[in-house]
């Protein structure tokens, strides 16, 4: 059940489809049936119902714009599970909740007592919870299915690729914002990660051809550009840059792939926005 909880899970492709599609449900589901009294109002059903639509969209803006402009670290992509997507959910729902019951209870011209409170939350997990986490599960699924194909597609290419040439040697000159520089060949580059308002450059010794790592101040923009002369050196995920002849291994997950390099214990994850061209490069080297 743990190891299930923390799996990767694909980030919101499009927030607004979770902004507008439990609210039509909801506006759909109170329209059409008319629960909670709503078919003894003799007329405005369709105001009613509309606010009801109005809150679930209001509650959903919070988690979808809100929490992770807030919270930016928790909602970032390569952090996503399963289980904060399913647990999410759950929050999204129990907050519509919260702010439909009141709602009820004054069309309804009752007190917004704890029974009200239960049958509006049975009502809100019929209408979207349940599908929502089943959805979320398959979804998960078909993913990550589709993602350990491509990556077994392209293991297969980088066991039957060729011997590279060898190419003129390109020096890569990093400069950062407190006067530090780092001058290497592009061929050790391994990789680099942005940590804020720095980029961790991660390369091969020249001395002992070992992993080695520096921090430098300056934008993932910037080192995007001081690369320009690698072309084998792409930008993979919005917080990575890597070095595609230093590839020796793909895995996939439900957010997209996981790049092995030679000698480096840590993987580099490939987002969803750069995947098809990743795997592109990676098939036409």
């Amino acid at each position: 059940m743990t190891r299930w909880w923390h799996e990767p899970y694909p980030s919101l492709v499009s927030p607004w489809k979770v902004v507008v599609v439990p609210a039509l449900i909801i506006f759909l589901v109170l329209y059409l049936l008319q629960p909670f009294g709503i078919a003894r109002i003799e007329s405005g059903k369709l105001w009613v119902t509309l606010g009801a639509a109005c809150i679930s969209a209001g509650v959903s803006s919070v988690f979808v714009w809100v929490f992770p402009w807030m919270f930016p670290r928790y909602y970032e992509e390569r952090a996503w599970t399963l289980g904060k997507e399913v647990s999410g959910t759950l929050a999204l729902f129990l907050c519509i909740t919260v702010c439909v019951w009141p709602y009820v209870a004054w069309l309804c011209g009752v007190m917004p007592d704890v029974r009200l409170f239960f049958t509006v939350l049975l009502w809100v997990l019929i209408l979207g919870a349940f599908p929502t986490v089943l959805f979320a599960m398959w979804n998960r699924n078909i993913r990550l299915a589709r993602n350990l194909r491509e990556a077994t597609e392209l293991n297969l290419h980088l066991s039957q690729k060729p011997e590279a040439e060898e190419t003129p040697p390109a020096t890569l000159v990093f400069s950062g914002g407190t006067r530090e520089t780092l001058e290497l060949d592009a061929r050790s580059f391994l990789y680099a990660e942005s940590e804020g308002n720095y980029v961790r450059l991660h390369y091969l010794s020249p001395k002992d051809n070992r992993p080695v790592s520096k921090l430098l101040r300056l934008t993932m923009k910037q080192a995007e550009a001081l690369v320009a002369s690698a072309p084998f050196i792409v930008r993979c995920h919005r917080a990575f840059l890597v070095n595609l002849h230093q590839v020796s291994k793909v895995d996939g997950n439900s957010q997209g792939y996981r790049l092995r390099l030679e000698g480096c214990a840590e993987e580099v994850p490939v987002s969803r926005g750069y995947a098809k061209s990743v795997k592109a490069l990676i098939e036409s080297d």
